[in-house]
């Protein structure tokens, strides 16, 4: 079986949504494995266009690997319902990558290389060569607060989605 080269896939996921990217496509510095992680966020945010007038469109200002996690940079002028979902896409997407190699987009863990000046990249067990201590072996995981309080947002792989859940007794001074 052969597989599609960086560049192909990439191609791929622009030339689909070319209608709502403005400007120039830049490079995703991301690994081949998270292909289908960048693809189902194109995907979740053409849906969430659906309520926005045909002439919308967003820059795409970084798509890239920081810390062994997806980072997603866009401009999108659009309202506050649609930038909404648009944020819910990113974290689905950022979450996922906590989870899938970047090699092959199997399941897979947080691990650092050795050292002080450690690397971090998220690699299954078939992957793992030159990172061998294990950073994160739990559910990705993320605290936000927002004007309703603070939640806690656990990523559910398997559903490809999230669950949020408000952090009891926590109040946040304004």
């Amino acid at each position: 079986m052969s597989r599609r080269k960086h560049a192909d896939w990439q191609a791929e996921i622009y030339d689909k949504h070319a209608g709502w990217i403005a400007g120039t496509r830049p490079h995703m510095s991301v690994g081949d494995g998270w292909a289908d992680v960048v693809s189902r966020l194109f995907d979740r945010i053409s849906q969430a266009l659906a309520g926005e007038p045909p002439s919308t469109k967003i820059v795409i200002i970084d798509i890239k690997e920081k810390y062994g996690e997806l980072r997603v940079e866009i401009l999108a002028p659009v309202g506050p319902e649609t930038e909404a979902a648009i944020d819910q896409a990113i974290l689905l997407a950022e979450l996922r990558s906590e989870c899938t190699c970047d090699a092959c987009g199997a399941p897979g863990r947080m691990r650092s290389t050795l050292g002080q000046s450690a690397w971090l990249a998220v690699t299954c067990d078939d992957h793992q060569s030159g990172y061998p201590r294990t950073v994160g072996e739990r559910s990705p995981k993320r605290r936000i607060k927002d004007r309703f309080g603070v939640f806690e947002i656990t990523y559910d792989r398997a559903a490809d989605s999230i669950t949020k859940t408000r952090v009891a007794g926590r109040r946040e001074a304004e």
